[in-house]
């Protein structure tokens, strides 16, 4: 049938940022795109849960992924937490918006994170870095899509 995968978000990307074919070859589709941009959100309550960030992050643009590092032990919660947005644009916009948001009774604190943590998306099986390459010389099943004798 015609292309266009049904992504969960259904199109309504912002206009005023188009794509960059450099950095994915252009090829890739919008959800397996380049690694978006990741916001540490500090003194988060314990009994703040992933859904509660995605809600109010949600408010600025398109949250891909939210993330609570728990300790390994005792399965607390650490404290803080990685709030994953698309673009830098989004990511800057939320860090002035949500620096100082009341949750749960905590004023949060929210940083650009600085180091580039291995994500849970790439255990989901996203694009990491050098999966690329491979997929910008087409493998076996871009030709067979949308052929001739669908």
């Amino acid at each position: 049938g015609p292309g266009g995968g049904p992504g969960p978000f259904g199109g309504g990307g912002s206009p005023n940022a188009p794509p960059t074919p450099r950095r994915g070859g252009g090829r890739l589709r919008r959800d397996d795109g380049p690694p978006g941009v990741s916001l540490l959100v500090r003194n988060v309550s314990p009994d703040t849960t992933t859904n509660d960030l995605h809600q109010a992050f949600s408010r600025i643009g398109v949250v891909r992924d939210v993330y609570i590092p728990r300790d390994y032990h005792s399965q607390q919660p650490k404290g803080f937490a990685f709030v994953e947005y698309a673009s830098n644009e989004q990511a800057r916009e939320a860090r002035d918006e949500m620096d100082r948001f009341k949750m749960k009774g905590r004023e949060l604190e929210v940083v650009f994170a600085q180091e580039k943590r291995k994500t849970p998306n790439e255990m989901r099986g996203r694009v990491v870095d050098g999966g690329e390459e491979e997929q910008r010389g087409g493998g076996p099943g871009e030709q067979r899509r949308g052929g001739p004798d669908e």
